[in-house]
């Protein structure tokens, strides 16, 4: 279907591909990876002719139809979510369709395109493709803005679509649920692997491990050669031998072994404490038009607290962000800013704000006011900008890159509150695990937005589910979150069978069954569950208890061996114990906030059994 042979790709220094091939065969769906500005979306651009190769060619089979989604939209202004849609060429129930497959209601099918989110804009686009059926559809980080019931509708719909894909993705989970081939931009070239993203590593690792592997015998054979030839170099009865071993050395072609370019590695900054309570909203409203997001919300959050706020699209995640971080006054309300917090936001899009004329350096003068310019430069090191690159105007970056800018300006003046809205979008795995380990060591507080599991995982130690205009708490980490609406889901499941299977065995009739449930059944159904939920409890608050304890054992402990005079001789190991001991009481804050909840849980539960008996 599409062949691209020999191309070489630069702009100005930086060259992005040199001598690359590859191959899209019909009804392959392969996922283009690759660190961000290795060259993937200009590797789009060529292959849909808005940009030519400097060498070779693309060439495509005839009357080949390409749909493209791109990072970046184009506003379009004047048409309804349905006219955008399907564009007058394609039966309306098909659209609608699809269009609710994408999240959204029939009551959103007359909204005007330009008052969406960039998330829903995107999805309004990506529709409108979808509709088009084209052979060959390329898209352009597709998962960025969806919640997971539209991802998951979304990757169904592909994989049961007979189109051929081509997809930049940074979401590997996505990738090893969709792709059957990955091409990776590796070295400027393109090398092309059979399977899904976990086959591609596992690949990967194992073609690495030959190479190196050959490199270090063609090494070793190498210098035994060579020890021949130096040996023997000056004795006349070897001559023959000797020119003969030094003509197979000229005609060895030497493996390379090519490093990979360094991953992303920062630490925030070191920022001033502040007081414990940080940030609090108050019987707060907020609308859009006609649609309550929030009725009377009430939510504050701790010191060194990292909260976590999921929910599905359009639940009101950012709103909630943006109130807590000022940009969005409420409806009505109060929004309270603790002792001694400083703020910083990032927003959703916020690499869009970036001036795009202004350079990389220039864009990280414009946060500061008097840090040094060989400061900024280390700032914009840190995030693999170095040299000429310092100097590259924002418009001429890829989105991944435009992220790590906008990140890097979070570090030009710390901050102890982070506000972060989707903050690894864009970013390859790579920085995506590094931002990960800064965040897991900052020791300020962090309110986040995320759809990456994995980061939920290892960052939130307070989760807060925003659904219906109301925030609900879970204290403890996301695990913990999975577990307790897993525990929830099976409650739901076990009462619903209790009262199916009742009216299947008892009556004929289900009004009457069900009416006969709730006089008769319910009320021990509830006990049995309330009971369960009670033994749950108890078991947590104990194990919670035991851990309080541990950690306590663990802070005295520190404390003791921080009192010894001779430590402070050792810096270096009396920072490291300083550090430990600041980790272990910040887990133990976390244990007890998480000791008080599941105990006001149980006495909530207990007091319900003793209504019932």
């Amino acid at each position: 279907m599409l062949q691209i042979e020999s191309v070489s790709k630069r702009y100005s220094t930086k060259v992005l591909l040199d001598d690359a091939s590859a191959h899209l065969r019909p009804n392959s769906r392969v996922g283009l990876v690759g660190p961000n500005g290795a060259g993937k979306t200009t590797l789009f651009r060529m292959i849909l002719e808005e940009e030519s190769p400097d060498k070779g060619s693309i060439r495509k089979r005839p009357r080949l139809r390409i749909g493209y989604l791109p990072q970046e939209l184009e506003t379009i202004t004047g048409k309804t979510v349905l006219d955008a849609a399907h564009r007058d060429e394609y039966p309306q129930h098909e659209a609608k369709r699809i269009l609710m497959g994408l999240g959204f209601s029939e009551i959103d099918f007359d909204r005007p395109v330009e008052k969406l989110s960039g998330g829903y804009r995107m999805r309004v686009a990506l529709a409108h493709l979808l509709l088009s059926k084209p052979d060959v559809l390329m898209l352009d980080e597709p998962t960025n803005h969806l919640d997971k019931p539209t991802q998951r509708w979304l990757e169904k719909f592909l994989l049961d679509s007979d189109m051929t894909l081509l997809i930049i993705s940074h979401d590997t989970a996505f990738l090893d649920r969709v792709v059957t081939h990955i091409w990776e931009l590796r070295h400027h070239k393109i090398e092309e692997y059979r399977g899904n993203y976990s086959s591609f590593r596992e690949l990967r690792s194992e073609r690495d491990a030959q190479l190196k592997s050959s490199a270090a015998r063609q090494s070793k054979e190498i210098a035994r050669v060579q020890k021949f030839v130096d040996r023997f170099r000056y004795q006349a009865n070897k001559a023959s031998q000797v020119q003969s071993r030094i003509k197979q050395l000229e005609k060895v072609k030497l493996i390379e072994i090519q490093r990979d370019p360094k991953r992303v590695k920062f630490r925030f900054p070191l920022p001033s404490t502040s007081g414990r309570q940080v940030l609090e909203l108050t019987g707060v409203s907020k609308r859009y038009g006609e649609k309550v997001v929030y009725e009377t919300l009430d939510f504050s959050m701790e010191r060194g607290q990292r909260v976590a706020l999921v929910g599905e699209n359009g639940a009101g995640k950012s709103t909630l962000l943006k109130m807590l971080a000022g940009v969005l006054p409420p409806d009505k309300g109060k929004r309270t800013v603790g002792h001694g917090v400083t703020l910083h936001y990032f927003a959703q899009h916020q690499a869009e704000t970036l001036n795009p004329e202004h350079t990389i350096l220039e864009s990280l003068e414009e946060v500061t006011k008097h840090a040094e310019m060989n400061f900024l430069r280390g700032i914009a090191g840190a995030f693999l900008f170095s040299g000429l690159d310092q100097k590259k105007p924002i418009k001429s970056l890829s989105g991944g890159e435009r992220n790590r800018v906008a990140l890097a300006r979070m570090l030009v003046e710390p901050a102890n509150t982070l506000l972060l809205d989707e903050p690894t979008n864009h970013l390859d795995p790579a920085s995506v695990d590094v931002l990960t380990d800064a965040m897991a060591e900052f020791p300020g507080t962090i309110v986040f937005i995320s759809h990456d599991p994995t980061f939920l995982a290892r960052i939130a130690t307070r989760v807060v589910e925003i659904e219906d205009g109301r925030a609900r708490n879970f204290i403890g980490d996301y695990e913990y979150y999975l577990w307790k609406k897993a525990q929830e889901f099976e409650s739901i499941k076990e009462t619903s069978e209790e009262l199916g299977g009742t009216s299947r065995t008892k009556f004929s009739d289900p009004t009457h069954a069900m009416a006969q449930q709730v006089r008769t059944k319910a009320p021990a159904g509830d006990r049995r569950d309330l009971m369960k939920t009670q033994a749950r409890l108890e078991k947590q608050v104990s194990r919670a208890e035991s851990e309080i304890a541990e950690t306590e054992a663990k802070v005295k402990t520190r404390d003791v061996e921080l009192a010894d005079p001779k430590l402070y001789e050792e810096f270096s190991k009396w920072n490291v114990l300083h550090q430990e001991q600041d980790a272990l009481k910040r887990d133990l804050e976390r244990l007890t906030a998480r000791w008080e909840s599941l105990s006001a849980e149980l006495e909530e539960v207990k007091q319900k059994l003793g209504a019932l008996s």
